[in-house]
């Protein structure tokens, strides 16, 4: 589940903005690995990841792989544990979120 090894400037992603991006790869995980969406490939998941970011002027210079692994952990967790039928929340994640590859390609 680690994602992302990038740089960019301007200023410091924020601790919001880390679990946002954290939230947004976890959904991503999990509409792959518990939705049946296992032909969406990791480094499509990465980009629109930096799409989302940059289209939002966040600065990922400050990355860190193993804070964003542990934050990524933590929402994906949060996400399984949500208490809805998985068929209710592949639903309304793939509705409010797979639109987002269109505009990496």
């Amino acid at each position: 589940m680690t994602l992302l090894g990038i740089t960019n400037s301007a200023r410091a992603l924020s601790t919001n903005e880390a679990e946002d991006l954290a939230d947004l790869t976890a959904v991503f995980i999990y509409l792959k690995y518990d939705c049946g969406y296992s032909q969406i490939p990791d480094r499509e998941i990465e980009r629109a990841i930096v799409y989302f970011a940059k289209s939002n002027k966040w600065d990922l210079s400050n990355y860190n792989a193993e804070k964003m692994t542990v934050l990524n952990k933590e929402s994906y967790s949060d996400l399984k544990g949500i208490p809805l039928t998985t068929e209710f929340k592949c639903q309304s994640l793939a509705r409010d979120s797979l639109g987002l590859f269109a505009y990496v390609k």
